[in-house]
Formats: structure tokens, C-alpha cells, sequence
């Protein structure tokens, strides 16, 4: 009769001591294996769509260049419907937004200025397109970074 009181006390005990914060750790690890696979989904989402830019045809006129910044409004749709959580993150969407939606408007203004062979408004839009650009490497490094671990 004692050692099955023994054994019906210890079990609790062994319950609390050992199993109970293994199940603790493994839930734990879980939770953070799935937002570390969340932030490499969205991360491999974002580079998947940012590369599709590469696929768009390079303009060769002001017919092009509109079409060209009609492809980069279409990417920039996608990736403005991506859901994010990560703060990191969030704010590399917002940055990569930000510089689409510029990037587009001065091939517009460019592909109009060049229509109307309006040289200082050809030259403005030039400039815009190159600040724009000019963003692209320090946003792409930082998502690099950020996925890489």
C-alpha cells in the first residue's frame, strides 16, 4: 500500500518537475519556429514580387516607359496586399511602396514630358526616376538582411 501511495504522489510531482515545462519549452519552440517560417514566407513573398519588375520589358520610347510604370503600379498593388505582422518588416513594405509608387510617377511624368518634348520637365522626371532608384539598394539590403536572419 505505501508504494502505491509513493507512486501516486510522485507522478503528480514528476507531472510538474520534468513534463510540464517540456511541454512549456516545445510549445514555446513552436510558436517561434512558426513566426520564424512567417517571416521567411513573407519574406520570400516580397523578393518573389520585387523581382517581377525585372521580368517587365525595358522601354524603348513614351509609348514603353508608360507601360513600363503601369507594370510597376501592378506590382506595387500586389505588394501593397501582402499581409504583414512583423514590424521590421511592415516598415520595408512601406519603404518598397513608397519607392514603386515614386519610381512610377516619374516614369509617367517622363513618358508625358517626352510626348510634349518638354526638355525641363523631361530633366525633373530624370531626376525623380533617379532619387527613386537611388532607394532601391538600401530597401533591397535591408530585406536581405532581414530575411537572412
Amino acid at each position: 500500500m505505501q508504494l502505491q501511495q509513493i507512486a501516486s504522489t510522485s507522478f503528480p510531482n514528476f507531472l510538474k518537475r520534468y513534463v510540464t515545462p517540456s511541454l512549456l519549452f516545445v510549445a514555446i519552440g513552436l510558436s517561434l519556429s512558426s513566426c520564424g517560417n512567417n517571416t521567411i514566407s513573407q519574406c520570400n513573398e516580397f523578393i518573389t514580387l520585387a523581382n517581377k519588375v525585372k521580368a517587365l520589358p525595358i522601354p524603348q520610347d513614351a509609348a514603353g516607359l508608360g507601360k513600363f510604370a503601369d507594370g510597376i503600379e501592378q506590382i506595387r498593388t500586389e505588394i501593397e496586399a501582402v499581409n504583414v505582422q512583423d514590424a521590421k518588416i511592415k516598415e520595408v513594405k512601406s519603404q518598397l511602396l513608397g519607392m514603386y509608387g515614386d519610381a512610377a510617377l516619374a516614369l509617367k511624368s517622363q513618358a508625358q514630358a517626352t510626348t510634349a518634348k518638354d526638355k525641363t520637365a523631361i530633366a525633373k522626371a530624370k531626376q525623380d526616376l533617379e532619387a527613386a532608384a537611388a532607394k532601391e539598394a538600401d530597401i533591397v539590403n535591408r530585406l536581405n538582411s532581414l530575411c537572412a536572419g
